[in-house]
């Protein structure tokens, strides 16, 4: 069963350069068997555990994929965690961390498989995550022309327009529009169609393209606007977490 408990762990903040860390939530679940069919597991089940902390400071833009490093996850019945038998990570860096339009806070979440209640009372774990700052920023027009895939220079991208406006690219009623290079520094690309203003209907990425869906358009002509980050910075951030001293 899937909870969230509150745990006797210190409410940590720790200050990393022009950031805060704090432990905002702790979520565990046991493992269930295969005799408990899925209607029956809670809403949101998953089994292991999940550490969320809260980043405080100034010009975040978001969390690097794939950059947490846990140095120690010590458990409250003294085994070490973070590793597994044979040296592999037993960690996992979540999907979707958030960032506030503010730049001044975000969240990230740290998982770890395993039946781990009763352990996390007491742990104490220590780690880094890469943060991904900048400050500045400007835009770029540049009109495209519905379908044509030709890649062209916008800035320090290279962006294209192709049909297909669903997520993930599926099917041939929309618009999209491609980019090529570091994709974590566009802040917003708006579509014209003439005088109207394209929806958005998500984006998909894979390498170093990211696809942004829209509406179809009914003209051939697109003005492209993409606003981005001109100083994107990563740093490494440590976080911890640590047991109430008695």
């Amino acid at each position: 069963m899937k909870a969230v408990i509150v745990l006797s762990l210190v409410p940590l903040v720790l200050t990393a350069g022009p950031f805060d860390v704090s432990l905002l939530q702790v979520q565990a679940g046991r493992p269930l068997g295969e005799d408990v069919p899925f209607e029956v597991k809670p809403m949101g089940y998953e089994p292991g555990a999940k550490l969320s902390f809260l980043v405080r400071g100034e010009n975040l833009v978001a969390f690097k994929d794939d950059s947490v490093e846990i140095k120690s996850f010590k458990l409250g019945d003294g085994r070490e965690w973070s590793r597994t038998r044979s040296g592999k990570a037993n960690w996992k860096q979540e999907s979707f961390s958030k960032v506030g339009e503010d730049g001044k806070v975000g969240s990230f979440t740290v998982g770890f498989p395993g039946d781990l209640f009763g352990s996390l009372e007491g742990a104490s774990l220590d780690g880094t995550i890469t943060a991904v700052t900048a400050s500045k920023a400007e835009e770029k027009k540049i009109e495209l022309t519905a379908g044509d895939k030709t890649k062209k220079p916008l800035g320090p991208f290279e962006i294209s327009a192709a049909e297909g406006g669903g997520f993930l690219g599926g099917g041939g009623d929309g618009t999209s529009i491609t980019i090529t290079g570091d994709h974590k520094a566009v802040v917003e690309i708006t579509v014209m169609d003439g005088g109207t203003k394209l929806d958005g209907n998500g984006s998909s990425s894979m390498n170093d393209a990211k696809t942004y869906h829209f509406d179809k358009a009914k003209g051939e002509k697109l003005a492209v606007t993409v606003r981005y980050w001109t100083d994107l910075k990563e740093e490494a951030v440590p976080f911890k977490m640590e047991p109430v001293k008695k």
